[in-house]
């Protein structure tokens, strides 16, 4: 027990009696840059896991083909905290490895420049969702980290079932649909109590 806990305590989800969290780990790492600081997700998962009531973690992260060694590691890491991780190749595209880096450059200046830029990414809205109205009838409720649109139909679901759903995100980054169907809304800067790395401006 941490000495944060009582603050913790306050949270809803500290009374349900089976929790399963669902990470999209891609959306999350999004968060940074609002929150201005990195988070460790090794941290999250000793977080998570220090709720009695959370019974499994499932991270949803895709396999970077392109760095496969680098990507399997993490992977890997991930699984040792304990969390399920499901995951499928990011799609690359059709260009070689020195046509990528050349691209890896551009959108490194251009987001230098305030260009947003989408980056090559699974999408495990379908996964994500199916997993959680297969475990409906396990749960007293969820904890979701994502602010994604798509998981609005499955949050109405639980809703219906009497189930609770908790959505963890950051102000601005999550969807409107998402409001009127959540149980509760957790800031994950304020929930979160593991290191943060500041970022700094180059």
């Amino acid at each position: 027990m941490t000495k944060d806990m009582p603050l913790l305590q306050q949270y809803d989800f500290f009374k349900e009696t089976s929790l399963i969290a669902y990470l999209d780990l891609t959306n999350m790492f999004h968060w940074q840059d609002t929150l201005k600081w990195d988070f460790s997700v090794y941290s999250v998962t000793r977080q998570l896991f220090g709720i009695l009531s959370v019974k499994e973690i499932r991270i949803y992260y895709g396999l970077n083909t392109r760095e496969l060694l680098k990507s399997e590691n993490f992977h890997q890491c991930l699984r040792k905290t304990g969390a399920i991780v499901i995951s499928k190749p990011v799609t690359q595209g059709l260009f070689d490895q020195n046509a990528h880096s050349k691209l890896d450059e551009l959108i490194a200046y251009l987001q230098e420049q305030g260009v947003v830029i989408e980056e090559p990414k699974c999408n495990f809205d379908v996964e994500m969702a199916l997993d959680i109205l297969d475990a409906m009838e396990k749960v007293s409720g969820i904890l979701l980290f994502s602010g994604d649109s798509d998981m609005k139909e499955p949050l109405e679901r639980l809703k219906l079932k009497g189930k609770h759903n908790y959505v963890f995100g950051v102000r601005g980054l999550v969807a409107k649909e998402l409001w009127p169907v959540c149980s509760r809304y957790i800031d994950f800067g304020r929930w979160y109590n593991g290191p943060k790395k500041r970022k700094t401006r180059s």
